[in-house]
């Protein structure tokens, strides 16, 4: 059976025309002109703004303690909080909208078929890459086969791509997986095959269809971005430019927040954001599509074989051990939601009937001394700076019950390594998006080959069959119940696997910007991205 989903004109799939400009060899002319546009300039921009109409010109910039290694090369950006460099400069085949509902971007349309199976892509019309290279629909299986070629597991599933002609493509798959088109949709970011010619070129700089292109890169410091005059969308994007800055200090970048110095700001300090929070100055953005908000919690290294955390029994025990909502009472300020399981309560995929583990220390020893630790071990707690407290005070829990935790503190970047390569020593901070998905967001991390702490976490024969029933189900009610089977697999406290550990908490959002700064959309469609190309600043 074949499906098929049409875009209405959301987001144009037209060409954006060209301008044209002249010149006047009368040096009073031209004076007497610049000063009559400047005049018009000014009074059109505040004709606009008072009826709230976008007005052209400006520089945001945006800071955050975020930071990414390239800019450009977009299979290497497997993390949701480097969607924000991303989608500045690159777009996707589909995107979402407030309800979280798939929408055309680079699409126009697509036609599932889960008896071949196949997607087959109707692509946008007249778009081109910043270079001037078309977007088309060899454009596409190119950047696939460079996904593929760096093992991402979002294109996994393609067999192979046949182009029909420009404007469409199939996508044939090894098999039908309910995930695939969101997987392949979303998370494939395209870049001009001429620039894939050099990938180092792309290092430092960037080549997409999006509405900015880099055009400075800082490595830890700053990415500037400028308006790409070729982008498709016609009269986008407003802005002149955007400049995204990475702090290692949050006090000092929420200072110059403050101070004016950047127009938005994203903060990983709950302190910091309660305080902003309460003086009413600021807009604080809200996700309201449920897309790609994170789960923040424990994960133990189960992967290296006759350590403690390799036996279930020890991974229950840390879970038994931690008193989840003392820890959210204590350092989440109103911001932190509990869960027990790899959802949002009240989501599609939230097991209410869950056995879920509660706070028992007993148990915990219990359970250590039946796997061979009665006098407990030793063991490392590696985190970063944003969740320092929570997880100090986490090991403290542990070590009443025998695991004694010796803090490990990295940055962000040393932190994405870890657990992109499965090398982190005994637990971990565990950060993942939980949309209601489990195939695919959970399949990022669960699969032997996922981008996400996969390589560091045992992979059961029925744990891998159950995710491969979830993928290939053949209708949203046999799939959310094998959801709820999974979640039980995962987090039931008497015979759950707890191979990603214990769940803690669900971040709201923790975005604020100056009220001038308007339509950014940052983290409403999805937690780690913007509608940069419709963004002006009403200032």
């Amino acid at each position: 059976m074949a499906a098929v989903i049409a875009a209405s004109a959301l987001t144009g799939c037209k060409g954006s025309g060209g301008s044209q400009t002249g010149e006047t060899t009368a040096a009073a002319a031209a004076t007497a002109a610049a000063e009559t546009a400047a005049s018009e300039a000014e009074t059109t921009a505040a004709a606009q703004t008072a009826a709230g109409e976008p007005v052209y010109g400006g520089t945001l910039r945006y800071a955050s303690s975020v930071n990414i290694s390239t800019p450009g090369y977009t299979p290497e950006c497997t993390a949701n909080n480097t969607l924000i460099f991303l989608t500045t400069a690159y777009e996707s085949l589909l995107y979402y909208n407030e309800a979280g509902e798939m929408i055309p971007k680079l699409a126009e349309s697509w036609e599932t078929d889960a008896d071949e199976p196949s997607i087959t892509w109707t692509l946008c019309s007249g778009v081109t890459f910043a270079d001037g290279e078309p977007f088309n629909a060899e454009a596409v299986k190119r950047n696939i086969e460079e996904y593929q070629s760096r093992s991402r597991t979002e294109v996994a599933n393609v067999k192979s791509c046949e182009v029909i002609d420009d404007t469409h493509i199939k996508m044939v798959l090894e098999n039908w997986n309910s995930a695939t088109l969101e997987s392949v949709g979303f998370f494939v970011y395209y870049m001009s095959p001429k620039a894939l010619e050099d990938v180092d070129s792309l290092c430092g700089s960037s080549c997409g269809t999006g509405p900015f292109q880099v055009s400075e890169f800082n490595p830890g410091v700053s990415i500037k971005y400028t308006k790409n005059e070729n982008y498709w969308q016609e009269g986008k994007p407003y802005l002149d430019a955007v400049e995204i800055y990475t702090f290692g200090e949050t006090t000092t970048m929420c200072s110059a927040f403050e101070a004016g110095e950047y127009d938005m700001i994203y903060l990983n300090s709950w302190v910091l954001v309660s305080e902003l929070a309460a003086k009413g100055l600021y807009i604080q953005e809200q996700n309201s599509s449920g897309q790609g908000v994170t789960m923040t919690g424990l994960i133990p290294n189960s992967a290296r074989e006759g350590t403690p955390f390799a036996d279930q029994r020890v991974r229950q025990a840390m879970c038994y051990a931690l008193d989840v909502e003392a820890l959210c009472q204590a350092f989440g300020y109103g911001y932190m939601i509990p869960t027990n399981q790899w959802a949002v309560p009240g989501a599609i995929t939230y097991d209410e009937s869950l056995n879920g583990f509660t706070y028992d220390p007993d148990k915990a020893r219990a359970l250590l001394a039946d796997a061979g630790y009665p006098d407990g071990f030793d063991t490392i707690l590696t985190t970063n700076v944003s969740n320092k407290d929570i997880f100090t005070a986490a090991a403290n829990m542990l070590a009443e019950v025998g695991i004694r935790c010796e803090i490990n503190l990295v940055d962000d970047s040393a932190q994405t390594n870890l657990y992109s390569t499965g090398t982190w020593d005994g637990i971990m901070g565990h950060y993942a998006a939980i949309s209601p998905d489990l195939g695919l967001y959970m399949g990022r991390h669960l699969d032997k080959n996922g981008a996400f702490y996969a390589k560091g976490i045992l992979h059961p024969e029925e744990a891998m069959e159950l995710l491969e029933k979830i993928r290939t189900a053949p209708n949203e009610e046999e799939k959310h119940k094998l959801e709820f089977e999974m979640q039980n697999y995962m987090y039931d406290a008497e015979n759950g696997q707890v191979i990603f550990g214990r769940p803690i908490f669900i971040q709201s959002e923790q975005t604020f910007k100056y009220p001038y700064v308007m339509d950014d959309y940052r983290s409403i469609c999805h937690k780690g991205t913007w509608d940069i190309e419709n963004c002006w600043l009403d200032k």
